[in-house]
């Protein structure tokens, strides 16, 4: 744990992300169920953001329903319809079938960023790592349509 949090913050550093001492890993399961239904309700962004914060800068507990629609209540969410999506598994499916899809494509780690459905950085990558990424991607475009 104590590796993971120095990479982390080394990377969150290097980015200018904010965060804050890890001292728990928690089920992330439930955060990307509410982040399925904050989608839809317009707040997917703003609820990403805010659950990034409440976990890697504050330390909460992100698999709590009463976190999460604290969050969703927040940012003008209905938290009573969050909790009842949760409770009900509404949005549970669809996260195992994408938990499914990445283990297909080699997503050993969070955060992985694919590309192309064939290329991934896995973790916390600087800019120009991304910019690399793409440029490989594009010009390997480029030569498949020659």
């Amino acid at each position: 744990m104590a590796a993971g949090r120095s990479n982390f913050a080394r990377l969150a550093d290097e980015a200018g992300l904010p965060h804050g001492e890890r001292t728990h890993w928690y089920d992330s399961t439930p955060a990307h169920e509410a982040t399925e239904w904050a989608g839809e309700q317009g707040l997917g962004d703003a609820f990403r953001w805010a659950v990034y914060k409440a976990y890697f800068v504050d330390n909460v507990n992100i698999g709590s329903a009463d976190v999460l629609a604290d969050i969703a209540a927040q940012l003008g969410g209905d938290a009573e319809s969050l909790r009842t999506a949760l409770r009900e598994g509404t949005y549970r499916d669809q996260v195992h079938a994408q938990y499914e899809e990445a283990r297909g494509i080699g997503v050993t780690a969070v955060p992985t960023f694919v590309a192309d459905n064939r290329y991934a950085l896995v973790g916390a990558h600087p800019y120009e790592n991304f910019r690399k990424l793409m440029e490989a991607v594009e010009k390997e475009a480029e030569e498949q349509s020659d």
